[in-house]
């Protein structure tokens, strides 16, 4: 009976253990699941003037880095350096109170507003077929009230891969801007004070963009 019992409590310790590492699995599988949206989502570094940088930190260095002089000379003749191009900036953009950052490089074409952002593969985060696959787990449209009164916006979660894919990215360009495109079109760009280790992505939109801002989502589906 002894034998007996302790075999049966042997036997349910496996069963424990089983469903535990099944459990384990699954967890896993589903973290690793790749997204199956943002296929016309990409991040790129952009181009932006020195002058208007907060001195008081560490100065960055770098291929996007450019001073007042460089950056107007640019501006004017609208000849991009080597490793960069134009890239218009969505309605989107515009709508949340118009323009980049200060310290971006800008140029008016055709009455539409450029950004110049990086063109170079270790400079920007696609979809090229030569990149590791990632994806778009889900776009929702959500309320934050982390700036006091309450602002919509779109969360755009990367899966797994691109998590760990742009964390590596926003390290490593610490300190430098990123522009996040969708459709070839700028949607947002930001200095970055920090690497981006959840994935996650708010862009804020204004009251009454209801419009835009779907047409944003939809594209991020794709």
């Amino acid at each position: 009976m002894k034998i007996t019992g302790k075999a049966a409590l042997f036997a349910a310790g496996l069963f424990v253990l089983a469903a535990v590492g099944c459990i384990g699995l699954y967890w896993i599988h589903k973290n690793h699941e790749p997204g199956e949206y943002g296929k016309n989502l990409e991040f790129r570094v952009s181009a932006f003037n020195l002058d208007h940088f907060d001195r008081s930190s560490p100065t960055p260095d770098g291929a996007d880095v450019f001073s007042d002089s460089q950056a107007e000379e640019i501006s004017q003749t609208g000849e991009p350096p080597a490793g960069f191009l134009w890239l218009p900036l969505s309605n989107f953009l515009l709508d949340q109170g118009g323009g980049v950052q200060p310290r971006g490089i800008t140029r008016m074409m055709d009455g539409r507003e450029y950004l110049l952002v990086a063109n170079e593969p270790s400079m920007v985060l696609t979809h090229a077929a030569n990149a590791p696959r990632w994806g778009v787990k889900s776009v929702k449209m959500t309320i934050t009230y982390v700036y006091g009164p309450a602002v919509n916006a779109i969360q755009i979660e990367l899966d797994y891969a691109g998590k760990r894919i742009l964390r590596q990215f926003t390290q490593k360009y610490n300190r430098h801007s990123v522009a996040v495109i969708v459709d070839g079109q700028v949607v947002a760009n930001f200095g970055l004070l920090s690497p981006m280790r959840r994935g996650i992505l708010g862009l804020r939109f204004p009251a009454g963009e209801q419009t835009e801002t779907e047409r944003l989502r939809k594209s991020l589906m794709k």
